[in-house]
């Protein structure tokens, strides 16, 4: 198991030690070394939950046995980190199906969310391609917004890429000399998308989507500098790009044999710093490239 896993091991432990202290996805990122971006795709990904949604639903299953030990249930839904009373009324009778008062019956049919135990396997049978390639330090140009590390992440990132396509002036802009067209290599698509170009607030992630502007070129646009840097690069099985569903598809079955089976079962960490995005045309398909910043 790499250092990295066991520091995200531990994490999943000091949860349960602090269940309804003040936890947040921050604190936790700091104590297993990474940045809050990394951690929480690990946790998405080998958990099947993200962060929030985990520890709202270990809440809400544990606040049945206080409410059996007599516990008032404004003090519980303090605990649980609920405004007011009526927001985990609502909260816990949505997850057990019944409200908070009837709970207390020792009878009373409820839900258990288990605590997970991180358990990796080695599953065999399914090929990830990639390989290690460093880049020099370029500048890209385009847009970038800041986006909540939460479940609808990828739902939102993807209307960034609408906007983005959208933007016709960028993309008369993008078909000048002002930029670079092969930067990544040929049948490589000129657009592509960074992750956090620039370090983000706490709890969002910077989503940058742009081109390499050529040297020596201005623009009004967003422009940022990515440092030279090693990457590990990933490549998705082809797809018919043609179809939004299956380009989310491809994103999460990558970046899931990433974090689930490459990060843990290697030498490699992955570090701080821009990662990329970048797309291999195949006529009528495309393969995702995801390029992890990383050493050994």
């Amino acid at each position: 198991m790499s250092k990295d896993l066991e520091r995200f091991s531990s994490t999943l432990a000091y949860i349960e030690n602090h269940l309804f202290e003040a936890i947040s996805l921050k604190q936790l990122a700091k104590q297993a070394l990474l940045s809050e971006y990394t951690f929480h795709r690990f946790f998405t990904y080998l958990t099947g939950y993200s962060f929030s949604n985990y520890l709202r639903y270990r809440r809400l299953s544990e606040a049945v046995e206080l409410l059996r030990k007599g516990i008032p249930i404004d003090e519980i839904s303090e605990r649980c980190g609920y405004a007011n009373r009526s927001a985990f009324n609502r909260a816990f009778s949505k997850f057990h199906g019944i409200a908070p008062s009837q709970a207390k019956d020792i009878e009373a049919a409820v839900n258990f969310f288990p605590p997970i135990r991180l358990d990796i396997q080695i599953n065999g049978g399914k090929m990830l391609n990639y390989h290690i390639e460093q880049l020099p330090s370029f500048t890209i140009v385009g847009k970038m917004a800041a986006y909540q590390l939460e479940d609808d992440l990828f739902r939102n990132t993807g209307k960034h890429w609408e906007s983005f396509f959208m933007d016709q002036e960028l993309r008369t802009f993008a078909e000048s000399d002002a930029t670079r067209k092969s930067f990544f290599g040929l049948r490589r698509a000129p657009y592509f998308a960074v992750a956090n170009p620039a370090k983000p607030q706490s709890g969002y992630l910077n989503y940058f989507t742009g081109f390499v502007l050529n040297q020596k070129t201005t623009s009004s646009y967003l422009t940022l500098e990515i440092p030279k840097q090693t990457y590990a690069v990933f490549v998705s099985d082809p797809y018919d790009y043609r179809k939004t569903e299956n380009v989310s598809n491809a994103y999460y079955q990558l970046q899931q044999q990433i974090f689930n089976t490459w990060l843990p079962q290697t030498e490699y960490q992955k570090i701080d710093g821009p990662e990329l995005e970048t797309y291999l045309t195949l006529g009528d398909s495309a393969c995702l490239e995801i390029w992890l910043p990383i050493k050994k």
